[in-house]
């Protein structure tokens, strides 16, 4: 034990940063376990007579890790039957199932695996922060994803959430590295990293054209020639990453199925008189489905079709409403419009509790607030893209769709890294800092 003890004192000191990280990242897993013990232990996955995304997640990653593919968790839980899902995109369900295909099939285990994959985010927040303003406001960061409400309300119900708040923060990251040098590694390994975020959930597919695209087409490093080649190659390798799911759907439906098929159930969801006026106002409700858009015998991706029809329908008989509400959909998601009511949503549709709502909608509003003051530091030190179009790709889907708070989660990666810098700023200035900002490595240009 003295030796071993030895052996730890001696690795603290010489990988300092990474001592703080792994700490910080198991504190904020043990953290969330303790967050399902208390409060979510004894909830159900779903409510009687009543299915959704936690039971999904769930069931789903069993029927693979059991050797059925993607197999409709609905169907099966209703009818005891097995027939192809591409309700969400598959990144999600192949996480849960490695831990099914260990035996860790349990609601409680699948609630466990949420919170270390959320936890995880700690991870890349530290790497970028560190890079660009140093190990105080690193180790700032890393507190904030932790303890932040908005980042772990999601894992005890078994939601992607947990999963995108990580490829939000390492999709900062990469974005990062090939800001500072756009080589064709830089912009391929950015690009691997979207291709999981779009096989995650849908709303990461807009980063290729929010981040990407922009990154590479504006640079001022790259000649023309350059900029084109590098968008073709990752354009090219994204394709080839997105093809195995791609062709699976394909091949597997009725009607032309690629990414999901969850885009025509959501957007029914979020576009009838109920949601265009009234009390859900930029929310969604239930009776938005009247029962008119299931076709006889159609299979998940015709039921599908057929909802994305009746919503774009009805959009285009509404055109001149759909400012009004978009606007409401932005200012729900942002905390802005009917707060009181958006919490009473958080707790009845959500299944959350009451508390941690109260808590991150205040936590939401002060970090919020620094972050306005974080984004003008950032922009001295590097480019505001990354941010802007992280943050921007969920709150852009809540105004498509409509404004549910768990939507924000890429937002919130965002709002709590530049609340961080703004943090590290205030300290920076007023007392002494004991560790230098880290200077980025210098490294040759590739091609």
């Amino acid at each position: 034990m003295p030796r071993l003890v030895a052996i730890v004192i001696r690795f603290a000191r010489k990988y300092p940063k990474v001592l703080w990280t792994l700490g910080i990242f198991l504190g904020a897993a043990r953290f969330r376990r303790w967050i399902v013990d208390r409060w979510y232990a004894d909830v159900p996955l779903v409510e009687p007579e009543t299915i959704n995304d936690n039971l999904y997640y769930h069931v789903s990653a069993n029927l693979l890790a059991d050797g059925h593919g993607f197999a409709n968790p609905f169907e099966y839980h209703v009818n005891d039957i097995i027939v192809p899902t591409a309700a969400h995109p598959p990144g999600y369900t192949i996480y849960l199932g490695i831990w099914s295909f260990f035996g860790l099939d349990t609601v409680d285990w699948h609630r466990t695996a949420g919170a270390v994959m959320s936890a995880s985010a700690v991870i890349p927040v530290g790497i970028l922060l560190n890079k660009l303003f140093g190990v105080r406001t690193a180790v700032i960061g890393m507190l904030g994803v932790a303890l932040y409400p908005p980042l772990w309300m999601n894992d005890a119900l078994i939601l992607s959430e947990s999963m995108w708040i990580p490829i939000a923060a390492w999709a900062l990251v990469f974005a990062e590295r090939a800001y500072e040098n756009p080589s064709i590694r830089r912009i391929l390994e950015l690009t691997v990293v979207l291709s999981i975020g779009a096989l995650t959930r849908s709303e990461p597919f807009l980063m290729f054209f929010l981040l990407l695209t922009p990154l590479v087409m504006l640079h001022k490093k790259l000649e023309w020639r350059d900029r084109v080649k590098r968008t073709a190659m990752a354009a090219g390798l994204a394709m080839l990453i997105l093809a195995p799911w791609v062709s699976r759907n394909v091949t597997s439906f009725d009607e032309p199925t690629y990414l999901a098929v969850g885009p025509g159930y959501v957007l029914e969801l979020g576009n009838c008189d109920l949601t265009y006026d009234g009390d859900f106002l930029g929310y969604w409700h239930a009776d938005c489905d009247d029962g008119t858009t299931w076709p006889e015998g159609a299979d998940e991706a015709g039921i599908a079709a057929a909802k994305y029809e009746k919503a774009q329908t009805y959009i285009r008989e509404h055109w001149t409403e759909v400012p009004k509400v978009a606007a409401a959909r932005f200012g729900r998601i942002v905390g802005l419009y009917r707060p009181s009511q958006g919490i009473d949503f958080d707790v009845f549709f959500e299944r959350r509790v009451r508390s941690h709502v109260v808590a991150g909608h205040w936590a939401h509003y002060a970090v919020m607030t620094a972050a306005l003051f974080g984004a003008a530091v950032w922009r001295k030190r590097t480019s505001l893209l990354p941010v802007v179009a992280v943050a921007g790709t969920s709150l852009l889907t809540a105004v498509i769709t409509f404004g549910v708070t768990r939507y924000r989660v890429g937002a919130d990666v965002v709002f709590i890294v530049l609340a961080a810098v703004a943090a590290g700023w205030v300290l920076d200035h007023y007392l002494p800092q004991r560790f230098a900002p880290a200077e980025a490595d210098p490294e040759p240009a590739e091609s």
